[in-house]
C-alpha cells in the first residue's frame, strides 16, 4: 500500500505522475483540507481529484479534526516562524487519526513530494525508515534530487500546466510571499480581517511588512514592496506535507 500525502501543488501533481510512471499499485493520494484554501482552491483539489482517480489511484479528502478558526482561538492567535502549531493541528492529526484506522499494522509506505524546486529544502532524504510525522511508517521522497525541467516534464507529461504560485490550501499563510499577498482575493483578505479583530491579533507581524497593522494594511504594503520574500520561507511544515 502507497499512501501519497498531496497539497496538489505542482510537487504532487509530479510525485502523482511519478508514481502513474513507476505503475505504483493500491494508491491512495490524501488531501487534508485546512478549512483555510484560498478562494477557488477547492475546485483546483477536485479537479485533481479528478486525475488521480481517471489513473486508477483512490482519493481521500479530510477535514481537520478542529476548524481553523477553532484552532486560532484555543492558541490565542495565529502561528509564527516560532511557533509553527498551524500544521500539527490542521493536517497532521487528522493524517494520523485516518492512517491509524487504514493501516493498523503500520506496513504502508508514505510518499512525499519534498523537492529543492520552488523551495528551500536542503540535503532531502530519499528515505527515511521510520517517520514519526507519518505514524512510525516508512517514507519514500522520489523527488529528493528532481531538477526543475525535470519536474516540469512530469507534469508535461501528465497534461499538465505548472502553477505559478505554491498550494494555496491555506491563504493567507504565515509564510505567504510578496507576490502572493498582492494575489490575494478579496474574500481572502476579508476573512482574515475578521478573524484579526476577532482575536485581537495580527497574522504578520508588522517589523517585517513595513509596520503594517492588520491584513489590510500588509497587502497595500505589499503592492509596493519589492517582488521578495517576507522574512519567511516556505517548507516551515515541511513534515506535514505544506509548501510548494
Amino acid at each position: 500500500m502507497y499512501i501519497l500525502r498531496s497539497n496538489y501543488s505542482n510537487n504532487s501533481m509530479a510525485l502523482i505522475q511519478f508514481a502513474r510512471e513507476n505503475r505504483l499499485e493500491d494508491v491512495t493520494v490524501i488531501y487534508v483540507d485546512t478549512g483555510w484554501a484560498g478562494e477557488g482552491w477547492l475546485d483546483h483539489v477536485s479537479r485533481c481529484e479528478a486525475f488521480v482517480e481517471s489513473l486508477g489511484f483512490k482519493t481521500e479528502h479530510l477535514k481537520p479534526v478542529t476548524p481553523f478558526e477553532d484552532v486560532m482561538e484555543m492558541k490565542g492567535g495565529f502561528p509564527s516562524r516560532q511557533h509553527q502549531w498551524c500544521a500539527l493541528h490542521l493536517k497532521g492529526i487528522p493524517f494520523l487519526k485516518w492512517v491509524e484506522e487504514i493501516d493498523p499494522t503500520g506496513s504502508a509506505t508514505v510518499l512525499l513530494p519534498k523537492s529543492e524546486v520552488d523551495t528551500n529544502f536542503k540535503d532531502i532524504p530519499e528515505f527515511i525508515d521510520s517517520c514519526e510525522y507519518n505514524g512510525e511508517r516508512h517514507v519514500w521522497q522520489p523527488l529528493f534530487n528532481i531538477e526543475r525541467a525535470q519536474r516540469d516534464a512530469l507534469l508535461t507529461r501528465a497534461g499538465i500546466t505548472p502553477l505559478s504560485h505554491p498550494s494555496q490550501e491555506c491563504a493567507p499563510c504565515i509564510n505567504s510571499t510578496v507576490p502572493a499577498l498582492r494575489n490575494l482575493s478579496q474574500s481572502d483578505i476579508d476573512k482574515t480581517a475578521e478573524l484579526e479583530e476577532e482575536l485581537d491579533t495580527l497574522l504578520f507581524s508588522p517589523k517585517d511588512c513595513g509596520n503594517a497593522q492588520g491584513i489590510r494594511q500588509v497587502v497595500e504594503w505589499a503592492a509596493a514592496a519589492p517582488d521578495e520574500r517576507l522574512n519567511y520561507e516556505f517548507g516551515c511544515s515541511a513534515f506535514f506535507g505544506c509548501g510548494s
